[in-house]
C-alpha cells in the first residue's frame, strides 16, 4: 500500500512524533510505501525513516498549508491519509476529501471527548478512528462516535538498547548500588503526579529513593518541595539518555493525575524488564497487570504509592520476577512489528484498493 501519514504540525519530540516514526518504519518493513508529511527540520523530519514531504501546518485554518495539500493529492495517490494531531486533523483531510483519496483515518491519542459538532465534523472527513487504547475508544463513544468506525490498535515501541553500564549510570547519578531506586520520566507538569509521589517520599524506607528525570515549569517548586519533606527525591533534570537511566532503575513510576492515553514511558520501561507502579488512570491499567508486571494505584493516592514501594523495597525477587514478565509482555505485544501489524490490519479492513487498481494521479 501507499500510506502517508501526516504530522506536520508537530514541532517537538513526543509521543505522537515516535509513534509516527515508529509505525513508519514498522510498515516500511511490512514492505508498504510510506511517506510522511512533516515540517521541515523538525524533529520528527530528523528522526523518521520514510521519505518526507515539507509541509508545516502552523494553526487550524492555514491556507497556505492548505494549498500545498491540494498540489500534494493532486500529483500522489495514497491508499490511506493517516493523521495524528488536531491541528492536522482539518485541513489536510479536507484536502484528501477534495481529491478523493481511498481512504483518511485518524488516530486519536488522548483520553478527551469532543462536542457533537466534533463528532459530526469528523465523522464526514475521516473514514475509520483508531483509538490508541480503550480508555481513548471509550472516551469517543461517550462523545456520540459510531463503535463501529473504530478500531483499537494500541502503540508498541523497539526495545531500549541501554549503551552504558548501569552500575556505572548508577554511580555517576550518585544513587546507591545496593539502594533501590524508583525512577520518573516525564515533563514536571501538575499532570504528571509528581505531587504525589513527592508526598509519598516521607515513607520511603531506608534502602529506597524516587529519582526524577526531565524538566518543566514547576521544576524549582517542585524541588524545594521534596527538600521540605525530606531530601529523598533526587531531581536529575532532562537527559538524552533515557535508555540508560531506565536501566539505571529498579522500576518506574507513573503518577499522572490526567488521564494518560497509552504511555510510552510504561513499553519503554518493559522492553528492559522493569517494573511499572503507575496510577489508575487513562490505559494505564491496559498496560499494567497489577500483581504480575506492576501496580497500579488511585491517582493522588500517596499512601497505596509508599506501601507499594515499601513492599518491592523489601523484595528484590519480586522487582525481578515482574521486571520479566513485562519484557516477555513487550516482545510478544508491544513491539514496533506488532504496532505496524496491528494498523496495517485497520488499513486493509477499508478495503483500499490495490496498487494495481489505483487511480491515476490527478494532474
Amino acid at each position: 500500500m501507499k500510506i502517508l501519514q501526516i504530522g506536520s504540525s508537530l514541532e517537538s519530540w513526543g509521543g505522537i512524533e515516535r509513534y509516527i516514526a515508529y509505525l513508519s518504519e514498522g510498515l516500511e518493513q511490512r514492505g508498504h510505501d510510506v511517506t510522511v508529511a512533516c515540517a521541515p527540520s523538525s524533529p520528527l523530519a530528523l528522526h523518521v525513516s520514510a521519505k518526507t514531504i515539507p509541509i508545516r501546518v502552523r494553526r487550524k485554518f492555514d491556507f497556505q498549508a492548505f494549498a500545498q495539500y491540494l498540489k500534494c493529492f493532486r500529483h500522489n495517490r495514497f491508499d490511506a491519509v493517516h493523521v495524528h494531531f488536531s491541528p492536522d486533523f482539518l485541513l489536510p483531510a479536507m484536502a484528501a476529501r477534495i481529491t478523493r483519496q481511498p481512504a483518511s483515518i485518524m488516530t486519536r491519542h488522548v483520553v478527551l471527548p469532543w462536542t457533537s459538532t466534533k463528532v459530526q465534523l469528523y465523522c464526514t472527513l475521516f473514514d475509520h478512528f483508531i483509538p490508541v487504547s480503550d480508555a481513548v475508544e471509550r472516551v469517543l463513544i461517550s462523545s456520540g462516535v459510531p463503535k463501529s468506525r473504530m478500531t483499537v490498535a494500541k502503540a508498541g515501541c523497539p526495545p531500549l538498547q541501554p549503551k552504558v553500564d548501569r552500575s556505572a549510570l548508577r554511580a555517576q547519578l550518585g544513587v546507591s548500588q545496593d539502594g533501590v531506586a524508583f525512577g520518573f520520566f516525564g515533563r514536571l507538569v501538575v499532570e504528571k503526579g509528581i505531587d504525589t509521589l513527592i508526598e509519598a517520599s516521607q515513607a520511603l524506607p531506608a534502602n529506597a529513593s524516587y529519582e526524577v528525570f526531565g524538566s518543566g515549569p514547576l521544576s524549582d517548586e517542585l524541588q524545594q518541595r521534596a527538600k521540605a519533606s525530606g531530601g529523598r527525591v533526587h531531581f536529575h533534570g532532562f537527559r538524552d539518555d533515557v535508555p540508560e537511566c531506565i536501566q539505571a532503575m529498579d522500576a518506574v513510576v507513573i503518577p499522572s493525575v490526567w488521564e494518560e492515553a497509552f504511555p510510552y514511558a510504561a513499553l519503554e520501561a518493559m522492553s528492559v524488564g522493569r517494573p511499572v507502579i503507575a496510577s489508575r488512570a487513562g490505559g494505564m491499567p491496559e498496560i499494567v497487570s497489577n500483581g504480575e508486571t506492576g501496580f497500579l494505584f488511585d491517582k493522588g493516592d500517596s499512601q497505596e504509592l509508599a506501601r507499594i514501594v515499601a513492599r518491592l523495597s523489601a523484595d528484590p525477587a519480586l522487582l525481578t520476577a515482574m521486571g520479566a514478565k513485562g519484557q516477555k509482555e513487550h516482545r510478544c505485544q508491544y513491539t514496533v512489528e506488532c504496532m505496524a501489524e496491528r494498523i496495517e490490519g485497520v488499513y486493509k479492513s477499508l478495503k483500499v484498493p490495490s496498487p494495481q487498481k489505483r487511480h491515476q494521479p490527478a494532474l
